[in-house]
């Protein structure tokens, strides 16, 4: 028998277990996750005859519209199946029980980031169409041009990075994170060596999202300035932090840096029909933290 629910407060620890034996990730992650961002009604079970069987979270977000205008969407996050009830169709399953669920709730539309290319056609499957995409380019240190001794890079937390967020933004269709969510991003970034920071370029004001890959190789993703102010935004990055090669995301709709590409990101359902027209099928929206 298979059920479908909401999850209790004290069941977290058997959907950690559930999470890490679908992803083998770092359990400093996945405690983090449920110290920042877990909320047991925000999160559906899928249980077999009882047992835990599949999982997701569900995040609030604000998407802004092109043209001005708000809509309220809701991130599907961690959708994770226990490796040995997986082909059931399990995952499908929670991700149509979703849909009601959030009508329900009054939500305009539900959003995810695919972990991997192949996963866009799994959730096309079930409706959902691309609408966030990131200009990305990889860098080698040596490629980045010479460091303005005026330029600087400091850490900062997440009410100050989400300003500068929203200034920097402004505009543009993209997704709003909460303070809780952006301390999520912050913590996933320190557990690396990275985290968030405020860029000073000239007169000019970015921030910048760091997660370390590995010694050699950091992940910037975001990093929003305005595209002329880049290349120097890079250059006090790499004076501030090791590492010979980096790997960055900006918004689509920014002219890019030379040798950067488009790459869809994130997917999105609407509910809301006329917010959907609003949005139209043309859209490359900015997501940026899609705590991948």
């Amino acid at each position: 028998m298979v059920e479908i629910r909401p999850s209790r407060p004290d069941e977290a620890q058997a959907q950690k277990d559930l999470w890490r034996a679908a992803f083998g990730e770092d359990p400093r992650y996945i405690d983090w996750f449920y110290e920042c961002c877990w909320r047991p009604e925000d999160t559906l079970l899928l249980l077999e005859d009882g047992k835990l069987a599949s999982m997701l979270a569900l995040l609030p977000q604000t998407i802004h519209l092109p043209g001005g205008g708000a809509a309220s969407a809701w991130y599907v996050y961690a959708l994770a199946t226990d490796p040995n009830v997986r082909s059931k169709g399990y995952g499908r399953q929670l991700l149509l029980y979703v849909d009601d669920f959030l009508k329900a709730r009054g939500a305009d539309c539900v959003t995810v980031v695919p972990a991997e290319a192949s996963l866009f056609k799994f959730f096309g499957m079930v409706g959902y169409l691309p609408g966030f995409f990131t200009r990305k380019v990889e860098l080698l240190r040596s490629m980045t041009t010479p460091h303005f001794p005026e330029d600087g890079v400091e850490p900062i937390g997440p009410e100050a990075y989400n300003a500068i967020r929203e200034e920097a933004l402004a505009g543009l269709p993209f997704v709003s994170y909460s303070q809780e969510q952006i301390r999520y991003q912050e913590g996933m970034g320190k557990i690396t060596g990275g985290g968030l920071y405020r860029i000073t370029v000239g007169d000019f004001q970015g921030c910048a999202a760091a997660e370390y890959l590995d010694e050699e190789s950091v992940l910037f993703k975001e990093l929003l300035l305005p595209p002329e102010q880049m290349p120097r935004g890079l250059a006090a990055l790499a004076a501030r932090m090791p590492g010979q090669r980096c790997f960055v995301r900006t918004p689509a709709q920014w002219d890019g840096m030379q040798g950067s590409y488009l790459q869809p990101f994130g997917m999105v359902k609407w509910y809301d029909r006329a917010k959907g027209a609003l949005w139209g099928e043309e859209t490359q929206g900015y997501m940026g933290l899609g705590f991948d």
